[in-house]
C-alpha cells in the first residue's frame, strides 16, 4: 500500500512497502536537477522536524540552485555528508537521516513537518528490527 502526502508545490513523500520516495515535479526536477529520489525503508534511520532551517550551513552545492531565503535545492556536500535539499522559504523542513545510502540525509519542505516525520517515523520502526 502506497502512502504519499497530498500537498502541492513541493515535493511529494511517498512510502510504499519497502521504499521512501521524494517524487518532484518539473520545475523541482529543474531546480534540483534531480529526477526522483528513492530509498529502501531498511536505510532510513529516522526523521525529525529542524525549525531552524535557512540552507547556510549545507556546504557546497552540486549540481543544484541556491536562491539566499527564498529555494534550496539540489545536491548539496560537506564533510563527506552528501544531502539532498528541496525546500522553499516559508515551509517547515523534515530531515530524514539515512544510512548505507549514496545520501546521508535528505532535507524536504513540507507544510506540516510534524504529520511527516511521524508518518515517516511509524513506517522505518518495524523495519529497524
Amino acid at each position: 500500500m502506497a502512502w504519499h502526502s497530498t500537498e502541492t508545490n513541493m515535493p511529494q513523500l511517498d512510502i510504499t512497502g519497502s521504499e521512501l520516495i521524494v517524487h518532484l515535479d518539473k520545475w523541482e526536477r529543474l531546480f534540483s536537477l534531480i529526477h526522483e529520489v528513492r530509498v529502501p525503508l531498511a536505510q532510513v534511520v529516522s526523521a525529525r522536524e529542524n525549525i531552524g532551517f535557512d540552507g547556510l550551513k549545507l556546504g557546497w552545492r552540486l549540481p543544484g540552485t541556491h536562491i539566499p531565503f527564498i529555494l534550496t535545492a539540489g545536491t548539496f556536500i560537506s564533510n563527506g555528508a552528501r544531502q539532498f535539499v528541496y525546500r522553499r522559504r516559508e515551509r517547515q523542513t523534515v530531515v530524514i537521516d539515512l544510512k548505507e545510502n549514496e545520501w546521508t540525509r535528505l532535507i524536504i519542505g513540507t507544510t506540516e513537518a510534524s504529520r511527516e516525520t511521524a508518518r515517516i517515523n511509524a513506517a522505518v520502526r518495524p523495519v529497524a528490527k
